[in-house]
């Protein structure tokens, strides 16, 4: 079986991953045998599939991963970031609101009933805020891992 379309590469992947039906199993099984090629190919993902599963990998402890994580610069960059966004976007609304409450093609109406809409929205957003930072201090899935 020199033909190279008679060969069983395709298949040696999943035979060695446990993938494969009973049939394609059998089919590798003889075709190995009879095939040096073949069996040279499956006796090489082998080795290399030992190799892979005998790396040690660096492994970050535990105090490590969260000083990185807990690191000055780490969070102070965080809080910037915060407070950059909330500001912009607080400039942003504001903005949109001004012109909205100044443009004179806008009825009374319409200026207060967008009034009103984001007045709730603001209570709203305060008061999950608010909730979320009281909750913070006795939140008890803070360290939990995913």
């Amino acid at each position: 079986m020199n033909d190279v379309d008679n060969h069983v590469g395709d298949l040696i992947s999943g035979y060695l991953d446990g993938e494969l039906t009973q049939q394609e199993r059998q089919l590798v099984q003889l075709h190995v045998e009879r095939c040096d090629q073949c069996k040279g190919a499956l006796d090489d993902l082998r080795a290399l599939q030992k190799r892979v599963g005998d790396a040690k990998l660096k492994t970050i402890g535990e105090d490590n991963r969260r000083e990185t994580m807990d690191d000055v610069a780490v969070r102070s960059a965080k809080g910037l970031g915060w407070l950059l966004l909330i500001t912009g976007a607080l400039l942003g609304v504001g903005y949109g609101v001004f012109e909205f409450m100044t443009d004179p093609e806008v009825g009374m109406l319409e200026k207060v009933a967008a009034g009103v809409i984001y007045l709730g929205l603001g209570g709203l957003f305060f008061s999950v805020l608010r909730q979320r930072l009281i909750e913070r201090k006795s939140d008890k899935y803070t360290d939990v891992e995913i």
